[in-house]
């Protein structure tokens, strides 16, 4: 009876648009994002193994909660530091569940790791997409449990770590990563922001590990500046408490909707992409839409699931 036992807890079943096993039903487990407790911005987080994953349960053995408990801690310490910002400090804004435990859904990828592209970000965003996790007002963030040459990736809408990289062994490591990550789902680092170049913080007369450069500390102008027209971190709808002037990143990133966001490094580059009329990923002034329509890149700028060319409005 064992082996017939153990195929039936193999067998795959589908869950709504979740590819997954009978064996992945477990106490405490969620596969769907649970009611919210309120309609503001916040950040989800999903434990995410392929078809073929070892699952290693980090969504209810407490250890994703522990790590973005200590983030935030560190956020609110590094914001609270900083010298613009009076002794006040922020944190992300979590998803939570009305028990009010951290909202992480388990999710199993339709496809084995070897099916992945070079840039899973773009599976991953797909998949999401067609699972519902496409809330505007969210952002969707992975543990992805699976190597990859790179520590994390992540943009507007989408992040990921993907937690078998070889330096996820080293303590902190996976913390500072996180930290760095969540930055580019805020849109930044913003071209207009003093000391950055291609999204990150390259200030050549700085050596300390910021966030941006992969550490624990935050920027002082990367966090806030007195430039015009030029965003700031302080000012993203994913910090509490929320800024009484705040900025959206999927309205800037995604929908180049720029509003009072007049700078010329982030004006002249929207310009460039309505004159070469599709788009181009090295042409950009902040962390790219991970809800972008890759596949139409040649025709526009489309999102997942429009036929709107951004581009032409």
């Amino acid at each position: 009876m064992k082996p017939i036992l153990f195929l039936y807890l193999l067998l795959p079943i589908c869950l709504a648009g979740n590819t997954s096993y009978a064996s992945d039903k477990k106490e405490g487990r969620f596969f769907f994002d649970q009611p919210d407790v309120n309609d503001d911005f916040q950040i989800h987080f999903n434990y995410l193994i392929t078809l073929d994953g070892e699952d290693r349960e980090w969504d209810i053995n407490g250890k994703l909660e522990k790590l973005l408990t200590e983030l935030n801690e560190v956020m609110y310490k590094e914001t609270k530091a900083n010298k613009f910002s009076n002794g006040v400090g922020k944190r992300y804004k979590y998803d939570r569940r009305t028990d009010g435990k951290l909202d992480i859904t388990f999710i199993r990828l339709d496809k084995y790791r070897n099916e992945l592209s070079q840039s899973p970000n773009n599976d991953i965003s797909k998949f999401l997409f067609r699972k519902g996790m496409n809330n505007p007002k969210k952002l969707y963030f992975n543990f992805a449990d699976f190597e990859h040459e790179d520590g994390g990736i992540a943009g507007v809408g989408v992040g990921n770590i993907f937690m078998r990289h070889h330096k996820m062994k080293r303590k902190g490591f996976m913390l500072k990563n996180t930290l760095h990550e969540l930055h580019h789902t805020q849109g930044g680092a913003f071209a207009c922001v003093p000391g950055t170049k291609n999204n990150h913080l390259v200030d050549r007369f700085d050596n300390t590990q910021h966030q941006l450069k992969g550490g624990l500390k935050l920027n002082h102008l990367i966090y806030k500046h007195n430039v015009e027209g030029c965003p700031q971190l302080a000012d993203s709808v994913y910090l509490t408490p929320t800024s009484t002037d705040p900025y959206d990143p999927f309205q800037l990133n995604c929908l180049f909707n720029m509003d009072k966001y007049n700078h010329k490094d982030l004006t002249n580059v929207i310009e460039k992409l309505k004159t070469e009329g599709r788009y181009n990923w090295r042409t950009k002034f902040g962390a790219s839409c991970q809800w972008r329509d890759g596949q139409k890149d040649s025709k526009g700028y489309f999102m997942m699931g429009s036929n709107v060319n951004i581009l032409n409005k």
